[in-house]
């Protein structure tokens, strides 16, 4: 099966030097991507990889700002056709509305940002890949209605899946829920479970085809 992996944090500019952007590495995509091509499937992996370095044995697409990430995503979904499309990035969800051009100079006492939302842009891959299976990732505060929470965003985003994660539970090790479309919660206790219910969905879709 063809699957196209989206991993790592986007970059926003705030001028020519500094970036807001978040703590996520993209180091459990790097790890489900390497997992699933290990299990037989075709994967590409779209990825910030400024913290993880050189990436071998897998084909990578790699960005670093938003608008990146975006250009290559369409660029990737416009060329060829992926069976399942797991977007786990940590996209940022607000931009700086005016991006100064140069350096900022120091020793200023106050910066004020406006912050405008982003474009989403797990519905630009429903919108291109309709007939991929979509499996989406939503990181929730905490543990209490994540289910809820997750599922509104499945619904919302007409994804296939939604593996939804705690902030609370970072650090704990890997723990997370798959959903579906039902609202069928699997709960995954580690990344090797997470691996493999993501493999044995898409294998599903393979012999639903066949």
């Amino acid at each position: 099966m063809r699957i196209l992996v989206i991993a790592g944090s986007t970059w926003i500019k705030i001028d020519q030097i500094r970036i807001l952007t978040n703590r996520f590495t993209g180091k459990t995509g790097l790890y489900v991507a390497s997992q699933l091509k290990k299990k037989g499937h075709s994967v590409t992996l779209l990825i910030n990889n400024h913290c993880i370095g050189k990436i071998s044995n897998l084909k990578v697409v790699s960005y670093r700002f938003f608008d990146e990430l975006k250009s290559k995503l369409i660029k990737l979904l416009g060329s060829r056709q992926y069976d399942a499309i797991v977007h786990m990035a940590a996209v940022s969800d607000y931009k700086v509305k005016k991006t100064y051009k140069g350096k900022i100079a120091s020793g200023r006492k106050t910066l004020n940002l406006q912050l405008v939302p982003t474009e989403k842009l797990v519905k630009k891959i429903r919108s291109m890949a309709k007939n991929s299976l979509l499996i989406q990732f939503k990181l929730e505060p905490k543990r209490k209605k994540i289910i809820d929470e997750a599922y509104w965003s499945l619904r919302e985003n007409r994804s296939d899946f939604v593996v939804a994660n705690a902030l609370e539970d970072l650090g704990l090790g890997y723990k997370g829920f798959l959903i579906d479309k039902k609202k069928n919660v699997k709960p995954l206790a580690s990344k090797a479970a997470l691996v493999a219910a993501l493999d044995r969905i898409i294998r599903l879709k393979d012999q639903k085809k066949h």
